[in-house]
């Protein structure tokens, strides 16, 4: 699969961001999708990464921090989505997120373990390790919208890039006889970058496609369930770190187009469980 993949022009298309191993939040997304999939013009589901390494605490000894309790399960979530894709074939999207690069080539990521790959690794056993780590070299970095002016990433857009041939040449094997730090500076931006200036990210979507005009991210926690800071950036939160009733979805017509983020947060975003009340997120 090319690291920069091309949605079609018509149909629904449903978005989520950063799982961290929710199954919970995983199914309800599916479902959404499915459900807009019976649609005359049928739907794509878009994931923007990290759908891996989520907390395995007690429900007793749960942070306000973390938003509603969720027992993270990694491995079946991603059996699961790698079974979804294979039913749905083209049109279902993973973008790789700094999680999954954790498992092919990236730095190490602690956040409840000092090593999250080596952790979810042993949960999965080799076989299945083998299997999804295969799976994760071939994820996508950026899917774009063109006739809805739509680019999707799991980070901000704060790369420099001349066009989109640059992300099909990025190495994902991180750490050389430089150091462990050294890498490829483009996939760095994409996969950790948590903002940008509206300068710097109108040119990469300039790079990318001329016709795009907004870009979703995630990557960050927004316990809103959304933030336009500047335009054009909309970051989405649709699980890890939100309560419930905060999270958030994209779903848009691929044939409409957006000028603005914030023209597409206020007509595309959708309440994840809209029987949930609010906690951060203006009701």
């Amino acid at each position: 699969m090319p690291r920069v993949v091309r949605l079609p022009d018509r149909g629904r298309l449903i978005v989520g961001t950063d799982l961290q191993g929710n199954l919970k939040d995983f199914e309800r997304l599916v479902e959404l999708f499915e459900q807009a999939a019976g649609g005359p013009d049928g739907a794509v589901l878009v994931l923007t990464g990290d759908l891996v390494h989520g907390p395995e605490i007690p429900e007793a000894y749960w942070p306000d921090y973390l938003g509603s309790f969720f027992a993270a399960d990694s491995s079946t979530l991603l059996k699961k989505a790698k079974a979804l894709a294979e039913h749905y074939d083209g049109r279902v999207f993973y973008l790789l997120g700094n999680h999954e690069h954790a498992h092919v080539g990236g730095p190490v990521v602690s956040k409840f373990f000092p090593n999250e790959a080596l952790r979810l690794e042993r949960l999965m056993g080799r076989e299945q390790t083998q299997t999804m780590n295969e799976w994760f070299t071939g994820w996508p970095l950026v899917a774009i919208a063109r006739r809805a002016g739509l680019a999707l990433m799991h980070a901000a857009p704060n790369a420099v890039i001349d066009s989109a041939d640059d992300l099909e040449r990025v190495s994902l094997r991180f750490g050389t006889s430089e150091g462990p730090e050294s890498g490829d500076e483009v996939l760095a931006e994409i996969l950790w970058a948590r903002t940008t200036t509206t300068s710097r990210a109108r040119a990469f979507l300039r790079a990318l496609d001329p016709d795009l005009r907004v870009v979703v991210f995630g990557h960050d926690v927004v316990r809103e369930g959304y933030a336009v800071e500047r335009e054009p950036l909309l970051c989405l939160s649709s699980s890890f770190g939100c309560f419930d009733g905060d999270k958030l979805y994209l779903d848009w017509d691929l044939s409409q187009p957006t000028d603005t983020a914030r023209q597409l947060a206020d007509h595309g975003l959708k309440p994840l469980y809209p029987d949930r009340q609010p906690v951060f997120r203006m009701r």
